[in-house]
Formats: structure tokens, sequence, C-alpha cells
């Protein structure tokens, strides 16, 4: 009866391994298809593979590892779709819990390239355009903040932290847009419950200013406080030169908006919910805001179709005010919109 048992444990412990069928997506899909299902073409794609290949190296050497591309289409088609896990291990051959380290490790790698993409310079030509654009001068960037749904995330004690106005948890995060919609600064780490105000005087950017070293205004709406380097709307415009002020603090500002709701519509994990801890969502925020930046270098098409992006909004500005800020709206006023 021993020696039966020794030899079934024997022959389970022999048993060969099976692996799953893993296709290249390379090889069977056109450029359209692509885009649909990962939201690069196959060049953009293979442009973010030779990018990140060196940091997400397998780090086994076993003959069925998982390589570097098909690491980055498992991260992309999840951006791109925002499926449970078990979903994108159907297309891609590889487990549950592959695809959970996959996401984590790719967003990781790409995120850590947040201050070699997401640039904030050339400060001259962003004011150019933003004049040519908006007719308003000095502006260097347009900031808003933009509410990333937490759908059934472990939240622990926390959790009303991250309850919104709405009444839904989510991860606020701030950007930072220029007239081109590119994003030049994102800042994702605070929770739903924090007022945008607190979020961009906390942000590095906004610390900078407050400094004096960076250049130019920030346009920004009634949320946030007025300074002398950002400019809020007049809430009950008086005269023409201030209705013309808000009229053109309007149209620079609404680019932030329409970033917002670009980078949603490319990455359906933003609109539809992220399923995983707030750490980890800060994470994949950061790295789709990565590719989305680089989608726009890149010129890749964007073939996506219009949704509406559920908004929150902010209550307006009720901390200290500051004369310096209203002093300078006034001559700003005074100077170029009489």
């Amino acid at each position: 009866m021993a020696l039966l048992l020794y030899v079934n444990n024997a022959r389970a412990l022999n048993r060969e391994r099976v692996f799953r069928d893993r296709t290249n997506p390379l090889d069977v899909l056109n450029d359209r298809k692509m885009h649909k299902y990962y939201r690069f073409t196959r060049q953009g794609v293979m442009r973010i593979i030779d990018l990140i290949q060196d940091r997400i190296a397998p780090l086994t050497e076993r003959s069925h590892s998982i390589d570097s591309r098909l690491q980055v289409f498992v991260a992309l088609n999840f951006y791109a779709t925002s499926d449970f896990y078990s979903s994108v291990q159907k297309e891609h051959g590889v487990s549950s819990a592959s695809v959970c380290r996959i996401v984590a490790r790719v967003s990781e790698a790409l995120a850590n390239l947040k201050d070699e993409v997401i640039t904030w310079r050339p400060v001259v030509e962003k004011q150019r355009e933003f004049m040519e654009t908006s007719g308003f001068p000095m502006v260097v960037g347009a900031v808003d903040c933009t509410h990333i749904w937490l759908d059934g995330s472990p939240l622990g004690d926390t959790e009303y932290a991250f309850i919104n106005r709405k009444g839904w948890h989510s991860i606020n995060v701030q950007y930072i847009s220029d007239a081109k919609y590119n994003i030049i600064n994102v800042s994702a780490r605070w929770p739903g419950s924090v007022h945008d105000s607190r979020v961009f005087e906390n942000s590095a950017v906004g610390q900078s200013f407050q400094r004096g070293e960076l250049e130019g205004v920030i346009l920004g709406d009634s949320g946030y406080p007025q300074r002398s380097w950002l400019m809020t709307p007049f809430r009950n415009p008086q005269t023409p030169a201030e209705r013309a002020y808000n009229r053109s603090h309007m149209r620079g500002r609404v680019v932030v908006e329409q970033t917002n709701g670009q980078i949603k519509k490319k990455f359906p994990c933003l609109r539809r919910g992220l399923r995983v801890e707030p750490k980890k969502a800060c994470t994949i925020i950061v790295a789709c805001t990565v590719l989305f930046r680089l989608s726009k270098e890149w010129k890749e098409p964007y073939l996506g179709r219009d949704h509406e992006v559920p908004q929150v909004g902010a209550d307006d500005f009720d901390g200290p005010v500051s004369n310096e800020g209203y002093a300078a709206r006034a001559q700003l006023v005074a100077r170029c919109f009489t």
C-alpha cells in the first residue's frame, strides 16, 4: 500500500506542465484593431516596448517566462478595457495572478518616466500658444482636478476620506494642460474628499509658484484662490473689461477640461473605475498620463468614441483671500482687457 502511494505521488510530481498558447498580437492584428484593444498603433506599441523593456525584463531565465512584449500588451489591454484580470488573462494566455503582477510592474515602470516625459518648459512657447488661442497673456497652463472612481477597491479604515462630493469613492487627480492639450503636470495622490485648492497648493508646482521659482500664470476656476500667478474668473463681472477677461479666461481654461475628457476616453480604466487599492490606483493613473503624453508627442491617432465623463466639481474657494492676488488681476484687466 505504501509503495502504491509512493508511485502515485511520484507520477503527480513528474506530471508534465501545461503551458497556455500566448499569441503575439503583432502577428494577428492590424493597426485599427491594435488601437481598439491596446490604444496604440503597432508602431506605437513597439516604441513603448523599446522604452521600458529593460525595466520589465523577465525575472527568471525559464523558457516559459513572460517576456517584456507580452507584459506591455497585457498592461495596455487592461488600461484600454478596465476588465477584470480574468478577462485580460483569457486574451493573452496568462493567469489572473500574472496579470495582477504585470499591470503593477508595467505601471510602475511607466510612472517612473514621469519626470522625463511630462515636462513643463519651454515657457515662452506655451505663453505664445495660449495668447493665440485665448487672447490671455502670460499663461503657461490651465489647472483642474478630475475624479477617478475606485470601484470596490479595498479602502480599510480610511474609506471615509475617499468619498467625494457626489458620494462615491475616488482619487482626486490634478492635471495642468498647455494650449495643445499636452499634460504638463500631474498630481495623483489625494483621496476624493480633498478640495481642489488644497491639492494644488500642496503640489510641487503650486509650491514652486509660491516661492517664485516658476514664470507666468496659471488659469483656474472659482474653486481656486486668486493669486498674482493664479488667475480665476470674476464671479459677478461688472464692466465690459471684466466680461472680456472672463471670456478669454474661459477659452484658455477649457483646454484642461477637454484634456481630462480625452485621457479618460483614451484609457477607459480611468473612466470605468479601478478595482485596486489606492496606492496602486495612483500608479496606474500616472502611468496612463505618461502614455497619454507620449501618444501626443508621437502623433498617435485618436479613435475613441464620445462618452459622458462624470464630473464632481468643487465648491467656490472660501479660504483666506489675497489682496495682492486681486490687485494683480485688476492690473491685468486694466492693461490687457480695457
